[in-house]
């Protein structure tokens, strides 16, 4: 288990950790974050419970195994769609679809 597998599994599921994340990545992918990014990432990583190196950090980014424990695959399992789904073209998604009675 990784710490910061489960700190990202705990940023995915926490609206305000996601919050706090954005506004110190500016919308910069974290694999680009300079160290000054990382050492604030890891202070919101301190305050939700996660001691993380900057060094521990750069090792998880740099690694090609960026596998999520079971406790952090199950805190972001399943999902959630909060905007509006459309589909396009014929019977693509409409209620008598999904009720079964679509044309074969």
């Amino acid at each position: 288990m990784s710490k910061m597998s489960d700190f990202y599994a705990k940023v995915i599921s926490d609206e305000t950790l996601r919050s706090r994340m954005n506004e110190v990545l500016g919308g910069k992918d974290i694999a680009d974050a300079s160290d000054e990014d990382l050492k604030k990432i890891g202070e919101i990583a301190k305050s939700a419970g996660f001691d993380i190196s900057i060094d521990e950090a750069k090792a998880y980014l740099a690694s090609d195994a960026k596998d999520l424990s079971d406790e952090a695959l199950d805190a972001v399992a399943g999902g959630i769609n909060k905007g509006k789904v459309s589909c396009k073209g014929e019977d693509a998604g409409t209620h008598e679809t999904i009720k079964g009675s679509a044309k074969v």
